[in-house]
């Protein structure tokens, strides 16, 4: 906590009277008021006290409460007209006559003669010039700030402060702020009002700051504008202030845009660059200290401040009033696509927030590429735990580049996207937008730098994460979790380019193929991965090997070639030491490598050795040796294959980089996991967590509060995890639809099902195809590796997605369907790898086909038809 701010010549609050019952407090020192007194001080005064409390600047002063406001209209006898009465009502035109009648009445007598005691008491008598400022009880509020409304007085001498006060009660029951009240819906009867006098700053600059930026509503901006002298010009418009947007980046808090006032000081004529009144270290001291009060008020805020004698004063903090951006027009749709092959179901709330706070960066990437997205952001968000991307922007960026693609909406997810060789480019539309491709293209062009720089940065932050944490100030560790965001910030930009790039050659390459080709982006995805050794693939390869190797050792030790447990491979030296180098190797990757509240395999060994068991009750002549792949390019003529040549090394290009950056993703997502799981150990240590993985329950303005604002975290910060536990128990009991629209989200009965979405038929079924080829059979669903035995050969596997822990049921399936994951993903690579007929994307698969039906799977255009449906009652394994 820092120390107590210098006081300027104040004279330290003495020991007051006790006598005073808690409904008389007229007057209170700003040291005086409790948590409790929100409603006796108004916000504003309240809020500086909350401030002052936890050792951040703000001058002495004294509140004068609502109790003496009501104690001086009581004396004058003019409550009926404030209050009402049965016989009077309160009017606009009552108040304005209470108004006036306030400023013409001295204050009571009584009242008089406690200021004059508390002033004495509270200031030195040197100090004879004060700010009378209003804390109306419902002023400051988001959505009713009652900015400028209420009068503030400044350079009051001593003796003029009665009269002060009354001006500043007669402005809070005057005419335009009536009005103000009346158009918000607010009440005029009893308004309350507190007023706050402190001795008046000789500020050498003042201004204004937004803790995000209030246009935007980025929360990675900070927004300070500063002038010299005294701030309240600027606070009435009256000057252009000097302006500075910051990015939220401690501890040096980076400048990335400024703008000259027109204010210099008094030793020069011109505004100039060498006249800002901030210099560079004093920004990072104000914005350091605007963080800290936005944490202390667990909102985004709104701050007057002042600098004088080489300190920071805040005068005023309210909650900000952000532009809220212009709501489309459009129903936004969203879709849950491909997130299983590498998140859980309910990802960590700690992950949710680290996708949220990366979107305005995302958002300023595709703005920066020349795209219209700014009325269609995030690009990505969660709905009821989920994590959902934003269909419409992804249809409205290609519609700006001129690219149709039903294959590509079904692998995104949009099962009502027309099928067939739909893959083109309007080249009208394309030339239009060839700025947009020149910078995309720009883009791909320098990915080499930019996954070298990302290298850098990861490696840089896996260093500052594994560091010890013993001895970092609050501001070290904020640094650092800020860095975190800043760094997947930078890996989303690349993941972006690279997809973009990937669809410009898709969409390229798709005019050289027949037209009679189903799938186009299948097929060049297909012929762009051959041969290529894909880091992602590795592990499935290790991990066959070495169930093969577990497989030999075992026959003849059991009758039915399985082995009974995964504990039991650790019998052998030999495959501990086998297991050793594995782990070593892969050890930081985890089911989900991308949520870091995922135990990573060196932390839960056993998930791994269950993926080897499963592995090794496979017969070893069971594995392909080769993929099967698709023959459309050999039949191509040579001027056409010739042509797809560069193109298909380019996307091969983009996909090794996809590759390299998705580990690069991994090993960031470890050590930030670490860096949280050392943090919480800290933490339940200190008894505010029950145990280190708590900390994956809380979101990041959560753990940035709680670094900020220490005292009385340990009650918050476990109420506040019980109850989201609580709600993703409820989440996790309801099904969301793969596919949802803004409108239907507030429709969805948390803790039900829901049914399927729309399909194009009772028997037929569209997704994403995967894996070319027909199959006809017998459906088995499967919900988890777990859940089977043994399957007869020839049956089509309906599952939820693959990963490793399934692949021993493929060798005995004749087709599959996932219900999601894309062209890249394991299901996809590893349904080529075996030749099987496949189709992704099918919500709720598992709900929808029941084990026993029979069903015609087409991998080359996406079509399921259910041939016959099971005469018994559903039976999933």
């Amino acid at each position: 906590m820092m120390n107590k701010p210098r006081e300027l010549g104040f004279k330290p609050l003495l020991t007051l009277p006790t006598s005073q019952d808690v409904s008389t407090r007229r007057i209170l020192d700003l040291d005086e008021i409790e948590g409790t007194d929100l409603a006796l001080v108004g916000g504003k005064a309240f809020r500086l006290a909350q401030v002052r409390k936890y050792g951040l600047s703000v001058p002495s002063g004294l509140v004068l409460t609502t109790e003496f406001f009501k104690a001086q209209i009581t004396a004058a006898k003019l409550t009926p007209l404030w209050a009402g009465s049965p016989d009077i009502a309160v009017t606009a035109e009552a108040l304005n006559w209470l108004a006036d009648a306030l400023k013409l009445k001295p204050l009571a007598g009584e009242l008089s003669a406690e200021l004059e005691n508390r002033l004495q008491l509270a200031f030195s008598p040197d100090i004879n010039s004060f700010a009378v400022r209003s804390s109306v009880i419902d002023e400051d509020h988001r959505d009713h700030s009652f900015a400028g409304m209420h009068l503030t007085e400044l350079g009051v001498p001593r003796s003029a402060l009665p009269i002060a006060i009354t001006r500043c009660w007669a402005s809070a029951l005057s005419g335009p702020t009536v009005k103000y009240r009346q158009v918000h819906g607010l009440s005029i009867q009893g308004i309350r009002v507190a007023l706050i006098i402190q001795p008046l700053l000789s500020s050498e600059i003042s201004g204004v700051a937004f803790t995000v930026n209030p246009l935007t509503g980025a929360r990675d901006e900070i927004i300070i504008e500063a002038t010299w002298g005294l701030g309240n010009s600027l606070v009435a418009g009256q000057i252009q202030p000097y302006y500075y947007k910051i990015a939220a980046q401690p501890p040096d808090y980076p400048i990335i845009e400024q703008h000259i006032g027109t204010v210099t000081p008094v030793s020069t004529k011109e505004p100039s660059e060498t006249t800002q009144p901030l210099t560079i270290p004093q920004i990072a001291d104000l914005a350091r200290q605007l963080e800290q009060i936005q944490a202390l008020m667990g909102e985004p805020q709104d701050i007057e401040w002042a600098y004088q004698d080489h300190q920071f004063f805040i005068l005023q903090t309210r909650p900000a009033a952000v532009v809220t951006p212009t709501q489309p027009t459009s129903n936004l749709e969203w879709t849950h696509h491909g997130y299983a092959q590498y998140l859980p179901p309910l990802p960590s709330p700690l992950f949710g927030a680290l996708l949220d706070a990366i979107q305005p960066q995302v958002i300023r990437f595709l703005t920066k590429l020349g795209l219209n997205v700014e009325h269609l952001p995030p690009l990505e968000k969660f709905i009821l735990g989920r994590p959902y991307l934003n269909l419409t922007l992804i249809k409205a960026v290609m519609a700006q580049v001129g690219v149709t693609s039903g294959s590509l909406l079904h692998l995104l997810g949009d099962t009502k996207a027309a099928v067939g060789p739909t893959f083109t480019i309007d080249w009208t539309t394309a030339w239009a937008a060839r700025s947009i491709y020149r910078a995309i293209w720009l883009q791909t062009r320098r990915l080499t730098d930019t996954l070298t720089d990302i290298q850098k940065a990861v490696n840089r932050a896996i260093s500052d994460l594994g560091s010890s944490q013993a001895g970092l100030s609050s501001d070290q560790l904020l640094a650092q979790l800020r860095q975190q965001s800043q760094c997947y910030g930078q890996i989303k930009a690349a993941q972006l380019t690279l997809t973009l790039g990937r669809i410009i050659l898709t969409g390229l390459g798709a005019r050289l193929l027949p037209a009679s080709t189903p799938t186009p982006i299948t097929t060049l995805t297909t012929a762009a991965t051959h041969g290529t050794d894909l880091a992602q693939e590795r592990l499935h390869h290790r991990l066959v090997e070495l169930g093969q190797w577990v497989h030999s050792q075992s026959v003849g030790e059991t009758s039915n070639h399985t082995l009974n447990h995964p504990k039991n491979c650790l019998q052998s030296e030999e495959f501990n030491q086998k297991f050793k180098a594995l782990l070593t190797q892969y050890g930081h990757h985890a089911t989900y490598d991308i949520d870091p509240g995922q135990p990573r395999y060196l932390e839960a060994p056993d998930a791994l050795l269950a993926l080897i068991v499963a592995q090794a009750q496979n017969d070893p002549g069971q594995y392909p040796t080769e993929a099967k792949r698709a023959t459309e390019l050999s039949q191509l003529p040579l001027w056409r294959r010739w042509l797809l040549q560069p193109i298909l090394a380019h996307l091969r290009n983009l996909l090794i980089k996809q590759d390299q950056l998705h580990e690069n993703l991994v090993n960031f997502m470890t050590a930030v996991r670490q860096w949280h799981l050392t943090l919480g150990q800290t933490w339940s240590d200190a008894g505010w967590l029950e145990t280190p993985d708590d900390i994956f329950w809380l979101t990041l303005e959560e753990i940035e509060r709680t670094l900020r604002v220490e005292d009385g975290m340990a009650v918050k910060l476990s109420s506040t995890i019980q109850v989201r536990k609580e709600t993703y128990d409820i989440y996790a009991q309801t099904s969301t639809p793969f596919v949802i629209k803004d409108t239907e989200v507030p429709t969805i009965q948390l803790g039900h099902g829901n049914a399927a979405g729309p399909t194009v038929g009772t028997d037929v079924f569209i997704g994403l195809p995967i894996s070319p080829g027909q199959a006809r059979g017998v459906v088995v669903v499967v919900r988890h590796p777990d859940e089977f035995n043994q399957i007869a050969d020839n049956v089509i596997l309906v599952m939820p997605s693959t990963d490793p822990a399934w692949l021993a049921l493929l060798s005995s399936a004749a087709g599959l369907i996932v219900e999601t994951g894309g062209l890249l993903s394991h299901g996809s690579v590893i349904a080529r790898e075996y030749g099987l007929p496949a189709v992704a994307n099918i919500p709720q698969a598992t709900q929808r086909f029941q084990t026993g039906d029979t069903v015609l799977v087409d991998g080359s255009t996406g079509v399921i038809q259910l041939l016959e449906p099971s005469r018994s009652p559903s039976t999933t394994h």
